[in-house]
This record gives structure tokens, C-alpha cells and sequence, in this order.
């Protein structure tokens, strides 16, 4: 007798229910891409018992007649291709035919369908796949789908299942993200009879963002709108004050289908460098436009991944429309006080804040003085109920002339082997002058360039913008500046705010050198590559050799005769290996890599140039710095992704003090 056998047809379907249909989320999203499909605009999901009791979807779409329902749970049954050249070009969700048979196979399932033109709509009941019932029923335009005791008839796979307020949360996150895919189709979520959310179907993907994240997450998000070599880029990613711990809340679609990309979350994180600190990761919903010749959606069993004809091409869309959002922003993050006021001062204390004795912990804001600047500083005045501050030594006192400055950055210049020539930072253009109520108008102060390099030509210039008035109300524990500018008040991080200036003047001139210099190696260096890395280090030479590698391959990898000037043979050998590495995988640009090493290499020199906290500096300096935060309005984050500046309105401090209700 032959070892090999023919598994029955039962048997077949259970193995080929394994490959789509692990858990109650997968059913839930293969009724809900059915429904899309379908032409449905509202869409209605229910599930009970976390989606393992029942799962129901409903929709006003095409309906089926009586003669598809039966065939739609056969393997290989759609009506969304017929030849096999349909598949170089599918817009549709499904087209494999094989997900309703997965479903049945391990459930019971009733479908009841009316298309527009019947008088009646059709029932059909189906257990462990097999056809139980078909019947005329009355129903409205569409279908609805009931899916009920699921993997009843395979224990071994429930065991395995989570508890169901955990395999609720699983279908809650699909439904999600089938909602944020098209905007322009109204959904409606319910577990367990309760409602979930609801999405309005008005085709703003800010709304849907609004539905299920809610207002705080939905007012912190920047416009992404780009396009590159036919492939358009759209949608919204989180500033840097609404990012998350890991990549659940990264939301990629292409051509309307949710999927996981390592191309386009290696370009969205490589943008978001310098604007986000590196344990964290953004957020967004981008939503990618381009041929679906040039996409092949057949590549994963629950169709999550696909893989892009030129994945370079879909790298650099994503990178320079992000980096062109973040760039553009000019919001700066709100400062709210708490509304929770359970105080009432007595009549006796009618000065004393929130009705009790000064503490010694209170903020205290110490004016800019006129005065010219001494070798010591004196303490800020200390409350008499905390003696314990008078033994405080003073604050480190350090003035930023510009000789000191200068002389200081071109240290640190030489010492990164650079060739950065550092200007002054906090010139003073005239004496300190005596502080005013009145709003000070400051002169126009020059603006850095943009750090987009591709919109940096040769010859830029300089362009100048108008600082609006301000007023320098003071400073608090020597590190944060309070500014009054119309009808909001800013607090500046001193430190975080100087960091970003002097990295974005030092990037931009150092980016209008043009070319990568490179420094000939006396012994070259050898270097292992992988068969798919020395392709890709040929294929991609002269675009690896721009940013100032020289090299040569052979059997045992590759000879570097040169590397980019400034950086040492190890860190030279590493940037190598990385560059064809993502040039293997699609997920880099050999001049976008280098730009962000040489950013890397800048954070640092912006950090100790720049000014510190805690320590005291003229009133004309820390003005001079204030001027240029406010001629920069795109300037919001320090290369670490640290905030520089929050921003309070007058209204909130009003109705803090119930100036205003």
C-alpha cells in the first residue's frame, strides 16, 4: 500500500482555513474587505463573546441572487478576477476566492442578500461547510454575513485562542484600520451590544482619526501631501509630542489596502531624525497612490505584505513628503493649566496663591535685568518661610561673548575633523535696554535654511523675516524664558531652543559644500558583503560613490580606497555596510543615509555649543535668542525631539483666575 495519501476535501479545507482564518480578527477583516468590495457605504460590525460567539457584518452594497450564494463558498470562487493577467493589476481587497470557504469550514454561517432589482432577498445556512438551507427571506439592498461558533468544530484551534476581551481588542484594532483605509465609507463597530465608534464616511481621514483616537490625538497631527516619480503620497503623521513606544500605531495603505511595509516605516522613521528622540517611534496614516502593476499584493497569505517593483521609489516618496510636513510645521505645542480649582482664598490671605502660606517651592520669575553683566550672579530673592534656600550656592554664572562663543565652536569643529566654521551665536547688536510694558519690536533676524536638500539650490540666499513684538517678561530657575507675544505667552527652554538654531545653521552650510569630500586610505580597507549586498553595491555605484566612497569588488567582497571625508575607518566600514544593506532591502538612499549621519554627528556639536540651563546670561543675549525662535516659527522641536517652547494663551489663564467662564 502507497504512503501517500489524497486528504478528503473536508480535511483540505480545514488545513486551507489555517492559512486565513487564525482568530475571530481575521474573519472579521475578510467580511469587512468582502463588503468594501461589495460597494457597500455603510457598513455595520457586531461581534459577541469576542468574535468566537458570532461575528456579523452587514452592508448596502451589490447584493448576491440566489444562484452565486451556494457557489460563494466553494475554494477559489470570486467574482474580482477571471484570467490570469487580471492579477497585474488588482484594486480589489479579495480576489482569491478561498476566504468565505475558510470561514464555513470552521463555523456556522447564514447569509442573507438582496440585490436592487429582487423583489425578495436570499438565506442560505451552512455548517462545517456544507449547505443546510436556502430559502427566500424578506431583506434590504446588500448582505449580511453571521458567523457563529467559530472553530466549533476544531477544539485543538479555540484552546489556542485568547480570552475574549482580548480577541475583542484584536477586532477592534482591524476594524480600525479598515475604517482609517477609506474615510469615504461610513462604519459602525459593537461588541457585545455596546457601540465601539462610528465613522461619519465624509472622506476626511482626520475625522475618522478624531472617531477613534479622539481630539487630543487628532489636534496633534501635520498634513502629508507629496508626490514622487508616480508615486503620491498623502495623509498625517504625529508631531513630536504624539509619538508612541513602539510601531502598533504606524498605519500604512496602498491603494486602499492596510499593510506592513518595512520600506515605507524605514522612510518614516529616517524622516522623522532629528525631530523625535530615538526610543520613540511616530505615529501616523499615510496612504500611498501608485500602480498596482508596480504592486504585488499576492505575496502574503492574509495579503499584509507586499512588495514593490522599485522599492527605492516608494523610500524617497515617504521620506521627502514627511520631511517636507515636518519642516513646514510651525504649531507649537499648548501649555493647559489644570481646570480642577477646589480652593477658596480667605479674605484674611486675599494675596496668598491657592490659599495657603508661601512654599518654598513656588516659581519664582526674575526679570531681566539692564544692568551690565557681572563676573557673579546674585541668587533669586528666597521666601522667609524657607530659610533652608539662603545656604543654596548660586547659580554657575557663564557670559556668552561672542569671542568665547566663537572660539569654543571651532574647538569642537576641529575635534569632529570637520570643516564647519562656526559664527557667533548670541551677538549683542546694542546695549541692554531698560524693560517696558510696552511690546519691544525687534529687527528682522536672517532665517536658516530649509533642511530639505533638494530644495537648497547652489546660489540660495539668505531670507529675512520680520520678528513680531514681544516682550521679555523674565526668566525661571535659569532655564526657561517667558515671552509675551499678542495674546499668548511662550516658555522657551533656553538650552533646547539654542540647540536646534545653531544645528539648523551649521547643517545648511555645511549641505551648500555640494559633493561629500573623500580622504584616500593609506591601507584600504576590507570589508564581507553578502551576495545581495556586493549586487547592490555595484548596481547602485555611482550613487554610493557621491556621498565619497571609492571602492572595488571582487570574490571576497569589497576593497574601500576611500572614505568620506571627517569620519574614522570604523564608523567608515559600518555607514558602508549599512548603505547596500538598505539598498538590498529597498529601504534607503545612499545621499539620504549619509545626510542623516552627518546630522548625528551635528547633534552633538549643537549640544555643547549651545547654551545650558542653569546658568546666568545676559538679558541682550537671551533677547537675541528669543528674536530668533520667533523668526523661526518651523523651529518646534531640538535635534533630540525635545519640545523648545510651549505656548499659553491669555484666555486659559483668565479662565484659570475666572476672569472669563
Amino acid at each position: 500500500m502507497g504512503k501517500i495519501n489524497v486528504l478528503g476535501f473536508e480535511i483540505a479545507n480545514l488545513i486551507a482555513a489555517g492559512e486565513v482564518v487564525d482568530r475571530p480578527s481575521s474573519v472579521l477583516k475578510e467580511l469587512l474587505e468582502n463588503a468594501i468590495d461589495a460597494g457597500g457605504t455603510h457598513i455595520v460590525a457586531e461581534i459577541r463573546g469576542g468574535g468566537v460567539r458570532s461575528i456579523r457584518v452587514s452592508d448596502d452594497g451589490c447584493g448576491m441572487t440566489a444562484e452565486d450564494l451556494p457557489v460563494a463558498l466553494r475554494r477559489h470562487a470570486t467574482s474580482k478576477i477571471k484570467e490570469a493577467d487580471d492579477l497585474n493589476g488588482i484594486m480589489t481587497l479579495g480576489f482569491r476566492g478561498e476566504a468565505l470557504a475558510a470561514i464555513s469550514s470552521v463555523s456556522r454561517i447564514t447569509i442573507v442578500s438582496k440585490v436592487p432589482d429582487a423583489e425578495m432577498g436570499t438565506m442560505l445556512v451552512a455548517d462545517g461547510g456544507e449547505v443546510q438551507e436556502i430559502c427566500e427571506v424578506g431583506a434590504a439592498n446588500g448582505t449580511t454575513v453571521v458567523v457563529e461558533d467559530l472553530f466549533g468544530r476544531v477544539p485543538a484551534r479555540r484552546k489556542f485562542l485568547k480570552k475574549d476581551a482580548s480577541e475583542a481588542m484584536s477586532c477592534a484594532a482591524v476594524m480600525e484600520k479598515v475604517a482609517m483605509s477609506h474615510p469615504e465609507l461610513s462604519f459602525r463597530f459593537i461588541i457585545d451590544g455596546k457601540p465601539r465608534f462610528s465613522t461619519a464616511g465624509d472622506g476626511d481621514v482626520k475625522n475618522v482619526l478624531y472617531a477613534l483616537y479622539g481630539r487630543d490625538f487628532a489636534t496633534r497631527l501635520l498634513k502629508v501631501d507629496g508626490e514622487t516619480e508616480g508615486v503620491a503620497v498623502t495623509g498625517y503623521v504625529g508631531r513630536s509630542d504624539n509619538c508612541h513606544g513602539n510601531r502598533n500605531m504606524q498605519n500604512v495603505f496602498i491603494n486602499g489596502r492596510y499593510v506592513k511595509s518595512k520600506t515605507v516605516m524605514a522612510a518614516l522613521e529616517r524622516a522623522f531624525t532629528s525631530y523625535m528622540a530615538p526610543e520613540k517611534f511616530p505615529v501616523c496614516a499615510l496612504y500611498l497612490t501608485t500602480d498596482p502593476r508596480h504592486v504585488d499584493v499576492n505575496v502574503h497569505p492574509a495579503k499584509l505584505e507586499v512588495r514593490f517593483s522599485d522599492e527605492r521609489k516608494v523610500f524617497e516618496s515617504v521620506y521627502w513628503a514627511v520631511r517636507a510636513a515636518l519642516e513646514a510645521n510651525t504649531e507649537r505645542p499648548e501649555l493647559h493649566l489644570s481646570q480642577q480649582k477646589t480652593f477658596t482664598p480667605p479674605a484674611s490671605q486675599a494675596f496668598v496663591p491657592v490659599g495657603r502660606a508661601p512654599q518654598p517651592e513656588q516659581l519664582t520669575v526674575a526679570h531681566a535685568s539692564p544692568a551690565p553683566q557681572s563676573t557673579g550672579a546674585q541668587s533669586p530673592q528666597t521666601p522667609a518661610a524657607a530659610p533652608a534656600r539662603a545656604t543654596t550656592a548660586a547659580p554657575r554664572t557663564e557670559e556668552m561673548t561672542p569671542a568665547r562663543s566663537l572660539a569654543f565652536l571651532q574647538d569642537l569643529a576641529q575635534a569632529q575633523r570637520g570643516t564647519l566654521q562656526a559664527d557667533t551665536r548670541l551677538q549683542e547688536t546694542a546695549p541692554a535696554t531698560p524693560k517696558t510694558q510696552a511690546p519691544v519690536a525687534s529687527a528682522p533676524v536672517p532665517v536658516a535654511e530649509t533642511t530639505d536638500t533638494e530644495s537648497v539650490a547652489p546660489d540660495a540666499t539668505v531670507t529675512e523675516t520680520t520678528v513680531p513684538p514681544f516682550r521679555f517678561v523674565g526668566e525661571a530657575f535659569r532655564t526657561y524664558l517667558f515671552v509675551e507675544v499678542g495674546e499668548e505667552l511662550l516658555v522657551i527652554d533656553q538650552h533646547a531652543a539654542h540647540e536646534r538654531i545653531l544645528f539648523e545653521e551649521l547643517l545648511a552650510r555645511q549641505r551648500r559644500e555640494g559633493r561629500v569630500a573623500s580622504q584616500g586610505m593609506i591601507v584600504p580597507l576590507r570589508l564581507s558583503l553578502t551576495p545581495e549586498e556586493a549586487v547592490a553595491a555595484e548596481e547602485y555605484r555611482s550613487e554610493v560613490e557621491a556621498v565619497g566612497f571609492s571602492y572595488t569588488l571582487d570574490m571576497a567582497g569589497v576593497l574601500l580606497v576611500a572614505i568620506p571625508d571627517g569620519i574614522s575607518p570604523d564608523v567608515a566600514g559600518e555607514l558602508f555596510t549599512d548603505m547596500v544593506t538598505e539598498l538590498a532591502e529597498g529601504t534607503g538612499n545612499p545621499s539620504i543615509t549619509e545626510q542623516k549621519r552627518q546630522e548625528r554627528a551635528l547633534y552633538q556639536v549643537a549640544c555643547k555649543a549651545a547654551i545650558k540651563g542653569g546658568r546666568a546670561y545676559g538679558g541682550a543675549q537671551l533677547e537675541h535668542l528669543i528674536a530668533k525662535v520667533l523668526a523661526l516659527p518651523d523651529i518646534t522641536v531640538c535635534p533630540h525631539g525635545r519640545p523648545i517652547a510651549y505656548r499659553m494663551t491669555k484666555r486659559e489663564l483668565d479662565k484659570q483666575f475666572d476672569r472669563i467662564k
